[in-house]
């Protein structure tokens, strides 16, 4: 009869303890704010197309330069092809923070190019992101040391195109 007991306790243990936390996923609330040269999105359907499309069928080609962090601002130094009549960028974020130390979270940059004539010229952007205001607005203060993974959505990750990282130093 203790046995019984011991196995159903130990069942039970292994029940809860295998519950999923719902909480530790994207956060599923899409967000978008219009800056002065990006759109912010934070929509974990977008995020998961842009990881799985991320080449540039999906996005207009552009290279990242450059990240520059000081504090809560993050500037994203872009350039790419001149002679388009619109260039957009996108920064998209699924909400999702890695629980480490410090802690990490992933934003990919994305281009949408219209009206392209080849000039051989290039252009470069500053994408200046506030921290505070897109991503750590109403989060854990411990997320101000959060590393930043920087992907560009134009390009699969290999040793040639590796992802850029920022961190809050």
């Amino acid at each position: 009869m203790k046995k019984l007991y011991l196995l159903m306790i130990v069942t039970f243990l292994v029940a809860v303890s295998c519950t999923k936390d719902e909480t530790s996923g994207p956060d599923t609330t899409p967000v978008t704010v219009e800056k002065e040269n990006y759109t912010f999105l934070k929509n974990a359907g977008l995020y998961q197309k842009a990881q799985k499309d991320r080449s540039e069928n999906y996005s207009s080609p552009f290279e990242i330069d450059g990240i520059n962090r000081t504090g809560a601002i993050m500037e994203i130094i872009v350039s790419f092809p001149a002679g388009c009549e619109t260039n957009k960028f996108e920064i998209i974020w699924d909400g999702t923070v890695m629980h480490s130390y410090p802690p990490q979270t992933r934003i990919f940059v994305k281009r949408t190019a219209t009206g392209c004539v080849g000039t051989g010229e290039t252009m470069t952007k500053v994408l200046s992101v506030d921290l505070d205001e897109l991503i750590f607005n109403g989060n854990d203060d411990q997320l101000r040391d959060a590393i930043i993974i920087v992907s560009n959505a134009s390009k699969k990750p290999d040793t040639q195109n590796a992802d850029n990282v920022s961190s809050n130093k």
